[in-house]
């Protein structure tokens, strides 16, 4: 059996990129997503979380958008703001590992204090699988006993808990004819589809994979606040067009969340 989770990332970025997740899942084949608990949008997010119980909901752990939640003083800006990632980049060196951490929990804290089960762990930009990242990423999972999601091979590169198996990794956008798409998508849709079977025709029986996805709406705080923006609305109509759901069929593949493992 091939088994996909279709995982949205930036749950709670803002009102905008919540509505659009929650419709790739009610009239899509979004299973997953990962919610930021430091974003404009959190709470809102948990409550629609909470509506719609057969959505899994992870923590997306934040370290370069936004504001912390805690008092830190090596990971932010002179406005108080966490770095964004090329000056994060610039200055991880200089960054308190233990200041990451105690942020991290206190981001998943939070999230599990307000009622939700997370169902699994991943980051804004990927940093938990950075090197300079990879001792705090191990003790956040042995802390949780949450899987945290398999890019750049980390489960060969440390070993943690709970990780359930995952074993693949596609980024949606990652591939040119579905990124390049013009609004609306369907004046190119055979191509975009023939590009989606590439991906799919990756997935391999007896595995799970994830597929990450960024569908969103778009508002004022996504767009001055990303340069990744306008490209989400085309996912939502991706996920949510009737063609997905008969390619999945087609290829036998049957899709999952984190919580169903």
């Amino acid at each position: 059996m091939k088994r996909v989770i279709i995982n949205a990332d930036d749950f709670g970025y803002s009102s905008a990129v919540n509505q659009g997740i929650i419709k790739s899942h009610k009239d899509g084949i979004l299973t997953s997503t990962t919610l930021m608990a430091n974003m404009p949008g959190c709470d809102e997010a948990i409550l629609l979380a909470k509506e719609n119980v057969n959505l899994g909901v992870g923590a997306h752990l934040v370290l370069t958008c936004g504001k912390p939640l805690t008092k830190v003083t090596s990971l932010i800006d002179e406005k108080g703001d966490f770095y964004n990632l090329v000056e994060y980049k610039k200055h991880r060196k200089q960054m308190c590992d233990e200041e990451i951490f105690q942020e991290w929990s206190y981001q998943i804290d939070y999230l599990i204090d307000q009622g939700l089960n997370l169902t699994h762990l991943d980051s804004h930009h990927h940093v938990h699988s950075f090197p300079e990242n990879l001792e705090i990423t191990k003790r956040i999972a042995n802390k949780y006993n949450l899987c945290f999601r398999n890019i750049f091979n980390l489960e060969e590169n440390i070993e943690l808990p709970a990780q359930k198996g995952i074993k693949g990794f596609f980024d949606l956008m990652n591939h040119t004819a579905i990124r390049d798409l013009t609004i609306p998508f369907y004046k190119n849709p055979v191509k975009c589809f023939e590009e989606i079977q590439i991906v799919l025709d990756k997935v391999k029986d007896n595995e799970i994979t994830e597929l990450m996805v960024h569908p969103a709406y778009v508002d004022e705080i996504l767009y001055f606040n990303s340069s990744f923006n306008i490209q989400r609305m085309k996912e939502v109509s991706i996920l949510c067009d009737s063609q997905m759901k008969k390619l999945l069929e087609k290829n036998k593949i049957v899709t999952c969340s984190y919580k169903n493992l």
